[in-house]
């Protein structure tokens, strides 16, 4: 992983997070999985977090402010570019996002504190999602002996969110 490119969008977030725009965070998605495993094509720095309550909806715009007056700008769909880095910011929504979150590790990267979601969570929202790039991910994740992986915990998240039935049929193909 090469941890010099994610320097500034970490900062970025970790302000964020001290400035109470954002109540916590993770890293998610393929970063993430780029975290535990071999490189894997990714085109964006997912961001799970938790915005503060102010009611029902979530309304991310006082971060994208935020961002914007410290000088970075929007890149395609809703990610801001961050130091030339697509970051998108993800919700957690309740259930199995917002445990996953909840239970995420903190790792430095690049000397830089973070919170990093830990692999049984991630597969198992990778499994959930069902995207072939997510499959895909998701293989690397459980398959490789090098990739430190609590089966246990994996299977208790599958069961928990009704998760098994479709980790049968990954494991048939």
């Amino acid at each position: 992983m090469n941890r010099t490119i994610l320097g500034e969008p970490l900062r970025a977030i970790n302000r964020l997070v001290a400035e109470g725009l954002l109540i916590d965070y993770a890293i998610g998605g393929g970063v993430a999985a780029l975290f535990y495993t071999e490189p894997v094509l990714t085109y964006d720095f997912d961001v799970i977090c938790r915005f503060p309550d102010k009611g029902k909806l979530i309304d991310p715009s006082p971060v994208f402010a935020k961002l914007k007056k410290w000088g970075y700008g929007f890149g395609m769909e809703d990610r801001i570019q961050i130091k030339g880095v697509p970051v998108q910011f993800i919700a957690a929504s309740h259930g199995l996002m917002e445990e996953a979150l909840d239970k995420a590790k903190s790792v430095k990267i690049g000397g830089i504190n973070t919170r990093i979601l830990r692999a049984e969570y991630l597969a198992a929202i990778m499994l959930n999602l069902g995207r072939p790039k997510d499959l895909a991910k998701l293989d690397l994740l459980t398959g490789n002996k090098s990739v430190v992986f609590d089966h246990d915990l994996f299977k208790d998240i599958l069961a928990r969110y009704h998760l098994t039935e479709k980790w049968k049929r990954f494991n048939e193909v």
